[in-house]
């Protein structure tokens, strides 16, 4: 188990040799935008990413353990109570370096800066395989972003215009904003071009199935 090396030089020796790759950051960033969380340790220097998917998507759990396979010592393990499997990385300083960007106390937030951050579409894909889908009654793709309120909604709109060309309206409803990007002006084939590469087997409904679908009327855009 990993708590029985937690203080060992062995341990230590390792964390000292980590860096994290641009895929396993870029994977990172659209996991943290998306369902994944960070745990800060005890010493308060280092932190932990948490990934926590439903069963039912387990390719894409194991997937994510592919990616940082040096950074996990354990299997996913099972959660009944919630029909989940879970598993973290080892605590590192790198990982913190992002708990203090995505944080705010135990509140994930969209940092100011969150421009020179999400500049990946794997990022972007990442994001859209844990937080969105085709939404067909608005024609659409959305990104569930209620966790971020108006101020981090209104970032990550603007990241998306300035890093990849997106338009996405800002829609609320009830529970509060969401980000979504219409087929207007050619957005919504314009995002599924930058993600299709990176969407894995298990995820491929979200973008075959629920595609939203461009129609051409003469005189509109």
């Amino acid at each position: 188990m990993l708590k029985q090396y937690t203080n060992s030089n062995w341990l230590k020796d390792l964390k000292k040799g980590l860096d994290l790759s641009s895929i396993q950051r870029d994977v990172l960033i659209g996991t943290v935008l998306g369902d994944g969380s960070l745990k800060i340790s005890r010493s308060g220097k280092s932190a932990q990413l948490q990934i926590c998917h439903s069963f039912k998507s387990k390719e894409y759990v194991f997937w994510k353990q592919q990616i940082f396979k040096e950074w996990v010592f354990t299997e996913p393990r099972y959660h009944k109570i919630n029909d989940s499997l879970i598993f973290r990385t080892i605590s590192h300083p790198l990982i913190f370096e992002y708990k203090q960007a995505f944080y705010k106390g135990n509140i994930k937030i969209i940092p100011q800066n969150i421009s020179d951050i999400l500049k990946s579409a794997l990022s972007l894909a990442v994001w859209f395989m844990d937080d969105g889908n085709g939404y067909l009654k608005n024609n659409a793709y959305r990104l569930s972003t209620y966790a971020f309120g108006l101020e981090g909604n209104l970032l990550l709109q603007q990241c998306l215009s300035k890093n990849f060309n997106l338009k996405a309206n800002l829609v609320r409803d009830s529970k509060g904003f969401q980000l979504y990007i219409p087929i207007l002006e050619g957005n919504a084939r314009r995002f599924k071009n930058l993600i299709e590469q990176y969407i894995i087997p298990c995820m491929r409904y979200k973008i075959e199935n629920r595609s939203p679908v461009e129609t051409y009327i003469e005189g509109t855009k």
